[in-house]
Formats: C-alpha cells, structure tokens, sequence
C-alpha cells in the first residue's frame, strides 16, 4: 500500500529537479505535487496519479501517465484544470488565486514574489471569499478604486493582475467572460491628456524637406486628414482614397480626395504606427522640435488649417469622418462630394502657401 509522506504534504513537489531526485527506497510511496496530484514513485517507474475524495468518502484514483514522459508542468496543468472545472459553481477567488499563482505564476513569472503580494494584501482579504460566477465589473471596479490611494501605478498593477486571474478562469472554462476585461486605465487613475499640438509654418517647411520614406506618409497625413493605418491600408481609385469600415475608427466606410500633391507622396510605406512614431521621435529631436509631434498631430493641423481657410465645420468633419453629433447625425446624410473636393483642394493651397511660397 502506498504510503503519502507527510513531508511530501508539507512540501509538495513543484520542479522537475524535485521530481528527478526521488528515489525508491525500499517501499512504494506517493508524493504530493498539490491540486491532488501525486507522484507514485516504485522500484522501476514514477506515475502520476489524480487522488480525489468524493463527499461520499469514495477515494477516486485516475492514472495521467509515467514520469518523466509527462513532465510536472504537464501533469500539474491537468490536475488545476480537472480541479477546476469539477466546481465551478462552488469556486471562491481565493481557489482561483491560488490555482492561478501554482500553475500560471510561480512558473512563468520572473518575480512570483510581486504577484503574491497583490494576492494577500487586495484581491483575497477583499474578494477571497466571493464566488467567481457572482462577481461582476463593478466589483473588480471597486477594489482598484480603493488601492488608488497608494498610487495611479500601483492600482493599474492591481488591474493588470485580476485581468490576468480572471483570464485564467476563462481559458480554464471556469467563467464564460472575463468580469475585469471592461476596466481600461481610468478605473486605476489614469486620464488621458487632450493634446492641442498642430505643427507651426517652421515645422511644416521642415517636414517637406524629409527624404526618408516615413516623410511622404507625414506630408501625405497632413494633405489628407487620415490616421496612420487608413493611410497605409486604404486603396486609391483614380483621385480618391478609400477607406473601408474595418479600417476606420467609427466603422464606417469614408473617402478623401487626393490633390496633385497628395498623389505625389503615393506610395505609402507600410512601416507599424510604432515604428513610425519611434523614428518621427528621433527625427523631431535631431531637429530641435520640442515637444516632438506625432503623426495624429497631422490630423489635428489639417484641420486646423482648414478652419483657417473658413472651411465649414461640419464639412471638416465629413472629411476627417468623424461620427456627427445632435441633430446632424440623425438628419444630415449627405455625402457633400463637392465641398470635400474644394476642402481637400483648399488644404493643399494652404500648405503649400507655406512651405512652397
């Protein structure tokens, strides 16, 4: 009959170093690697074993495979998601914790110390005791609000760490949804600063005169009005620039018209918007630019710049296609074909007024 160590109890098996040193010393013995997953260690093999007592005391044993064949990693991976998905309903957030920390945590992460902190000082003494299928946003909402007192990055940490639990949960078919999933930066402090950058007439002769690819894309946002990707994945008929709804921001389908110049900035090279903000930081900065503008900074100064030249407001919308507000957006569905050519064509003069005189 085997036997289960209480040292074993008291430390369970966690490495595959742990795992390679047992030994058989004269008796067959089992040896604990938690979530009632043993090791049964004989004169000639080491099996992994699932050891789990029914309420009717019925001891149920089921073989997983020999080690080291099946790795602890492997065998252990097995035993939290059989434990998890035999009481879902019943499951509290300390469980959770717990299974998240053994078999997500300790292994993967460079510093688990970090994790288990946020553990045992927020997310168990306030939600340990809750069950997972009962939470909701607004409960994970207010555990972040009351650790804003110790900092806006400290309580996005928090954030970052119940998104990762949870998540657990789900890929472990434990939760349908992730309940943190909704909870941007704001909830931990965070608020976006509104950037009121457009580029001066300097900075404009400045831009023209860039021979590297990524200057075309700039002066081709600044003739246009587009963000980076419908710049870089939208297609050219003719004298107009598509953009289809998966590439647009309000998921609608949109249009600009390409000036003479516009066109001469085709084709647009298909660098990521990182790489591109990345670069236009060191250029800005080689330059004496303070502070350095981003390529969404094209799109603020094309519209300013047409509101300059008395271009209607709401035809400034129609070009930057931005979703319209009140009234207009329920009554005001025409599509001003003409007057988004004229706008197109009267930023062009305007910019070109500037950097080619």
């Amino acid at each position: 009959m085997e036997q289960i160590s209480k040292q074993a109890r008291k430390d369970p098996l966690v490495t595959e170093r742990q795992a390679r040193a047992l030994h058989w010393e004269g008796k067959d013995r089992l040896v604990s690697a938690g979530d009632c997953l043993y090791l049964n260690v004989r004169a000639n093999s080491k099996t992994w074993l699932l050891r789990r007592r029914l309420r009717s005391g019925k001891m149920i044993v089921r073989t997983l495979g020999q080690y080291p064949t099946m790795s602890v990693r492997e065998a252990r991976a097995i035993a939290v998601a059989e434990g998890l998905k035999k009481i879902p309903s019943a499951m509290t957030v300390k469980d959770l914790a717990e299974a998240y920390y053994d078999e997500v945590v300790q292994i993967e992460h460079r510093r688990p110390e970090i994790i288990r902190g946020y553990l045992d000082r927020s997310i168990i003494p306030e939600l340990g005791d809750r069950r997972i299928v009962e939470l909701n946003p607004a409960d994970i909402a207010a555990v972040i609000l009351a650790y804003r007192e110790r900092g806006t990055r400290t309580a996005d940490q928090l954030r970052s760490v119940l998104r990762a639990l949870f998540t657990f949960a789900v890929e472990n078919g434990v939760l349908p949804d992730n309940p943190a999933a909704p909870l941007t930066r704001r909830v931990s402090g965070y608020r976006p600063k509104a950037r009121e950058r457009v580029l001066t007439d300097d900075e404009l002769i400045k831009v023209w005169t860039i021979t590297h690819e990524h200057g075309r894309l700039l002066r081709f946002l600044l003739l246009t009005g587009l963000r980076i990707p419908e710049a870089q994945k939208g297609e050219r008929d003719g004298h107009r620039w598509y953009v289809s709804a998966a590439l647009s921001k309000n998921k609608r389908p949109h249009w600009v018209h390409l000036t003479p110049t516009a066109l001469a900035q085709l084709p647009i090279e298909k660098s990521s918007p990182t790489a591109t903000q990345a670069w236009l930081r060191r250029w800005c900065e080689r330059h004496e630019i303070h502070p350095a503008f981003t390529p969404h900074d094209c799109r603020r100064t094309a519209a300013t710049r047409l509101g300059d030249a008395a271009v209607e407001p709401f035809i400034i919308e129609r070009v930057l296609n931005h979703t319209l507000q009140g009234v207009m957006a329920t009554y005001n569905r025409a599509e001003y074909e003409a007057e988004r050519v004229a706008a197109a064509q009267e930023l062009e003069r305007a910019i070109l007024k500037v950097v080619a005189p």
